[in-house]
């Protein structure tokens, strides 16, 4: 330590210049300096400059001239970018500057002669690589979609509602109605957000074939984003039902409350079976779960008819025997085919709706009618399973007895299917009722019960009085026939009331009879 500041006690007089200056007479003198100093530096672009200078700071002396030494700039100066050379006394770095190294051969070496198989073992490793993780994929892919095809036709089914073709344009008429996962055992309805990207599962998981044997699956996060809600046509127990606008067309957009879930689960499910599409039976477009503000909202998506409900046209409007034979033939169409089971490949359940009124029935503007909200809706498959629904659910004024008094069986569907068939000729009478010359609408027990009778009010009414609403009083053959069917379909005894396919073929009878019932080359009631 003492040597080196003895070693910078001493002041010099140093040369001064920066390129391109140095070696002309205008280098300049720098007095007072510790050392002197010239360099010589290669530019990137290969121009050599040279310096000179002085440094009046001992600190400074570690980064110029200790940089030089061969342990630190060993590398630099064997690739020649710079030299810098230090000493001390009055103009010692006069004369010529240091100089540089020649710059290396850049000329590439040749590769060994054995180079080419390490390129190539590198090669066939990394293809070797590839194709196993290719084949891995593959296997992994394939096997997804096996498990997801066995998972889409023992539990989904594959079929939808379809529009029909005289009430769609062709560009709804190809939409695609959504996957339900799901099955009539009661299993998980899968339902995602409409954020969340299911075009995977609707690229790897489709069963359509085009046919219309199978149910096309419906890119969730579209359905909600393309609906736009218009104005709100109704309220019901479980929400509200909105007009909406998909693609310039009206849809009728059910909107359940969240706590109400499980009946958005059951109505989308029976909604998605597979041989359900019916014109007698309300279209179905699709479900889906999204979020408005703050709420959880549960849509079900369905065609919609202006027309509004059977009980709403019947409140407006008087029958001929050609509408009322319209009406009461297509609903019980309806009726039929969701209590008919088709055995197939794609096959169909026995449905029972268990909430038949008029409000649940809708008009169509061809003056047939259509089943709507199967919110209670059972199948045999959920009875076996031990789904065992309250047996009073539903409009209480509709009631079969043996729902009144609880000696249903409930694990029957067939008791539910009776249970439909009383409620249809309840709906039947208030239709006829309406027949010119007619009285004004009125309810089924309108002149028994209150406007929302409880429980107790009708069990007495239906079961204890087996009080019945009366038949209209019109000597006309049709009529008289119309009253002789209501009677056997409102029977007390639910094993003596008709099934579906004789109230129709009783219905298609009397229409025949009828000179003022047109009937097309079918033998069906022209619309």
């Amino acid at each position: 330590m003492l040597s080196r500041r003895r070693k910078f006690q001493k002041r010099y007089k140093c040369h001064q210049c920066e390129p391109p200056e140095c070696g002309s007479s205008k280098e300049e003198i720098c007095h007072d300096a510790l050392y002197c100093f010239k360099s010589s530096v290669r530019a990137s672009d290969g121009e050599l400059r040279h310096s000179r200078g002085c440094s009046t700071q001992r600190d400074h002396y570690q980064f110029t001239c200790r940089t030089n030494t061969p342990q630190q700039s060993l590398r630099k100066r064997h690739a020649g970018l710079h030299n810098i050379s230090c000493c001390q006394g009055d103009l010692c770095n006069a004369g010529n500057f240091p100089e540089l190294a020649p710059l290396a051969d850049t000329a590439i070496e040749p590769l060994p002669s054995n180079a080419w198989k390490l390129w190539a073992s590198v090669a066939a490793s990394v293809f070797v690589v590839s194709a196993i993780g290719a084949m891995a994929i593959f296997i992994l892919r394939r096997s997804h979609r096996l498990r997801v095809s066995r998972a889409a036709l023992h539990k989904l089914g594959a079929d939808s509602n379809y529009f029909s073709s005289n009430m769609y344009s062709p560009h709804v008429t190809s939409a695609f109605y959504e996957g339900v996962e799901g099955s009539q055992t009661g299993a998980a309805l899968r339902a995602t957000a409409a954020g969340d990207s299911t075009l995977r599962e609707y690229l790897e998981c489709s069963v359509t074939s085009g046919s219309g044997s199978g149910l096309p699956l419906m890119v969730q996060r579209t359905l909600a984003k393309q609906v736009s809600l218009c104005e709100c046509v109704g309220k019901g127990r479980y929400g509200e039902v909105w007009r909406g606008s998909w693609y310039a067309d009206s849809v009728a957009v059910k909107i359940f409350f969240s706590r109400d879930e499980a009946s958005w689960r059951r109505e989308t499910e029976i909604y998605s079976t597979v041989l359900l599409r019916h014109e007698n039976i309300l279209a179905y477009i699709g479900s889906d779960m999204t979020s408005r503000g703050s709420c959880t909202q549960l849509w079900l998506i369905t065609h919609f008819h202006p027309l509004g409900s059977l009980y709403e046209h019947l409140n407006r409007s008087t029958l001929t025997r050609h509408q009322m034979m319209a009406i009461c033939l297509s609903t019980i169409n309806g009726l039929l085919h969701l209590h008919t089971e088709i055995h197939g490949t794609q096959g169909k359940p026995a449905i029972a709706h268990r909430d038949i009124k008029t409000k649940n029935i809708l008009m169509k503007v061809n003056g047939e009618c259509c089943i709507a909200d199967l919110g209670l809706a059972v199948t045999r498959s959920q009875l076996s399973a031990g789904l065992h629904h309250n047996p009073r659910q539903g409009t209480k004024r509709y009631m079969s007895p043996e729902m009144l008094d609880q000696s249903i069986n409930t694990g029957c569907l067939e008791s539910f299917l009776k249970c439909d068939v009383y409620a249809a000729a309840l709906v039947l009478w208030e239709v006829c009722g309406r027949v010119a010359p007619a009285r004004e609408y009125r309810p089924p027990y309108y002149d028994l019960a209150a406007p929302d009778p409880s429980f107790d009010d009708m069990r007495k009414i239906v079961c204890v009085d087996a009080a019945r609403p009366e038949p209209p009083d019109d000597p006309h053959p049709t009529m008289v026939g119309m009253s002789q069917l209501m009677r056997e379909c409102w029977h007390q005894n639910a094993s003596v009331r008709l099934p579906a396919l004789r109230i129709k073929k009783t219905l298609l009878k009397l229409a025949a009879a009828d000179n003022s019932i047109r009937l097309n080359e079918d033998n069906e009631v022209s619309v």
